[in-house]
């Protein structure tokens, strides 16, 4: 039961990376059949996909340890002693090895220096103290791809007390309101200028920071307890209504897709409607994992594989755009002039070898740092848990 709720949740990791791998290296082919390049583009919201796993797997682990622990300040130390080693050594090393290619890039000339934005030391400081989403020059210049990861450490910080809050659905409620409000808020007095009626651009300030990001996060928290028990197998349903979720899953993506990418008219909501696709997704794949068990194993090199890169999406996501800036410096010329044919078979080519190179840069960096610091998270908490329970707190 756990460990089917943990691969499907996976093959959700797996299909975001994907997407992500995919849209960012389909800049580099211009000559790409039009469909293509319009499915290569959604992949952007696999960012989405993203968050909606962060906050169903965030209130999971609290809950767990919430029947474990039950005091609400060993849950909170658990939790974020937990979320930092898990986050910040690989980020940190990031930090670095980002920090080195800029710096040999410009010292060389290399004229394609735009590895990273204009920043400075405050806004390396920023993102070492992951405060870096709050920043234009700081959420995603110091890495590639940071504001995500800054928009998540945020969340964080107050998952704990939603969880908490969460236990009485009245409040619950009233929580949801009042962040999505914040949202709005905040949302009108950025780029909308005092009012409800604005566009903003995607990839931009505004659409990376909190107020457009963070409703994702609240999606996937009701997810969580809405279908908790479908998610962990603990219960299934019918053939008819996994099919549901799939035909829901394609209508918020078909929405996303008008919103932020045929149409690009509403980029500040297509993140929400990415979000609702996601979680009818998952719960989708929940489904079919719970109709194939003790039948036939069919697609099983397949579901390895997605098995495999969700388990590494971390990883893979920090260190894809090495190899996207590699593809770009050696195979600039060769993508750029390949007719419409060629360009597909190069793009899916090079898509799959940025993911195997990712995924082998994930596993060394898993073994060398991440291995060690998931050690010591692990020596940290034994230390809190004999403290909290020495102390006749439970």
């Amino acid at each position: 039961m756990e460990k089917g709720r943990v691969a499907a949740l996976d093959v959700g990791r797996a299909l975001a990376i994907v997407g992500v791998v995919a849209v960012h290296l389909s800049f580099q082919f211009p000559n790409l059949p039009h469909s293509v390049t319009l499915l290569a583009r959604m992949g952007q919201y696999g960012v989405q996909l993203f968050f909606v796993i962060s906050a169903i797997t965030i209130f999971m682990t609290l809950e767990a340890d919430h029947e474990r622990c039950a005091g609400a300040r060993h849950v909170t130390l658990r939790f974020y002693i937990k979320r930092f080693f898990r986050i910040a050594p690989m980020y940190y090393a990031a930090i670095a090895v980002y920090g080195l290619i800029s710096y040999s890039a410009t010292q060389s000339g290399y004229e394609r220096a735009w590895v990273l934005g204009a920043h400075g030391a405050t806004d390396i400081l920023l993102n070492v103290l992951f405060l870096h989403a709050l920043s234009p020059t700081a959420i995603n210049n110091v890495v590639p791809g940071g504001w995500s990861i800054g928009v998540e450490m945020l969340f964080y910080l107050i998952a704990p007390l939603l969880f908490f809050v969460a236990m009485n659905r009245l409040r619950l409620l009233i929580a949801t309101v009042l962040l999505l409000a914040l949202s709005l808020f905040a949302l009108s007095i950025g780029d909308c200028r005092g009012t409800f009626v604005c566009h903003v651009s995607n990839n931009s300030f505004s659409y990376f920071w909190p107020p457009v990001q963070g409703p994702c996060f609240i999606v996937g928290m009701w997810a969580w307890y809405a279908f908790r028990s479908h998610l962990t197998g603990a219960s299934s349903v019918t053939r008819r209504t996994a099919w549901l979720f799939f035909s829901l899953a394609s209508v918020f993506a078909l929405a996303t897709a008008a919103l932020g990418v045929w149409l690009a008219k509403a980029h500040e909501l297509a993140p929400i409607f990415a979000a609702c696709s996601a979680v009818a997704f998952l719960l989708f794949v929940c489904s079919r994992r719970h109709d194939a068990r003790g039948g036939e194993p069919r697609g099983a090199l397949i579901r390895r594989c997605a098995d495999a890169l969700g388990r590494e999406s971390y990883g893979i996501y920090l260190w894809h755009f090495v190899c996207v800036y590699a593809t770009l410096h050696f195979f600039e010329g060769v993508f750029g002039q390949s007719d419409r044919k060629t360009s597909l078979v190069l793009f899916i080519a090079t898509v799959l070898a940025v993911l195997a190179a990712s995924y082998a840069f994930s596993r060394v960096s898993d073994r060398m740092i991440q291995g060690r610091a998931t050690r010591l998270s692990r020596s940290i908490l034994a230390h809190v848990d004999r403290r909290f329970h020495g102390s006749g707190r439970v």
